[in-house]
């Protein structure tokens, strides 16, 4: 072999071997933090909204046959799906659901993943407190794993979310979020 194709061959060699382990390394993992289950909220909602709680009234049922009623008064700081932002928005939940511990409170600054209104006008959080995450000033999304009770409906639950909670910011969920309503049917 003369001197001037060695260095050639070489080379060529190296690229060879260096696109061969390449192609073997696994592919990254997604960056970025998560809400977990983001495409199962998303498709079982018909309001995802964060906004600030105004109102909250007991509605007293004017016959025994009626249900019990909260009535929830929440301004729409960025809508979604199904509201607008700057929007006022009232729903309707049933009472019993506040023994469980799903309650609102004044000021309380939230992101929620609602279903849609049932025949009755009532909904509540998609699956209960996994609908629901607190906003910090500035928009910032709390992100508490643990109360995700909603798993996959395909495949196994997702690894590499640590046990802590993570926070998002509102440029981060809104991109999740547009990926997420893309997968909807």
């Amino acid at each position: 072999m003369s001197a001037s194709i060695r260095p050639l061959t070489s080379a060529v060699a190296i690229l060879f071997l260096a696109s061969i382990a390449s192609s073997a390394e696994p592919p990254l993992p997604r960056k970025g933090p998560v809400i977990p289950n983001l495409p199962q909220l998303a498709r079982k909602s018909g309001y995802i909204f964060s906004g600030t709680v105004k109102r909250v009234e007991r509605i007293t049922p004017a016959a025994a046959s009626v249900v019990p009623v909260m009535r929830i008064t929440f301004h729409v700081d960025k809508g979604y799906l199904g509201v607008r932002s700057g929007q006022e928005l009232q729903v309707h939940e049933y009472a019993g659901l506040w023994q469980a511990g799903e309650t609102y409170r004044p000021g309380e600054r939230l992101l929620l993943f609602l279903y849609p209104p049932s025949r009755l006008g009532l909904t509540s959080a998609v699956g209960a407190m996994g609908g629901r995450f607190a906003v910090e000033p500035g928009g910032i999304i709390i992100v508490d794993p643990g109360r995700t009770p909603l798993r996959p409906e395909h495949g196994p639950v997702p690894s590499g979310h640590s046990p802590g909670r993570i926070l998002l910011n509102p440029q981060e969920f809104r991109r999740a979020m547009r990926s997420a309503l893309e997968d909807r049917p």
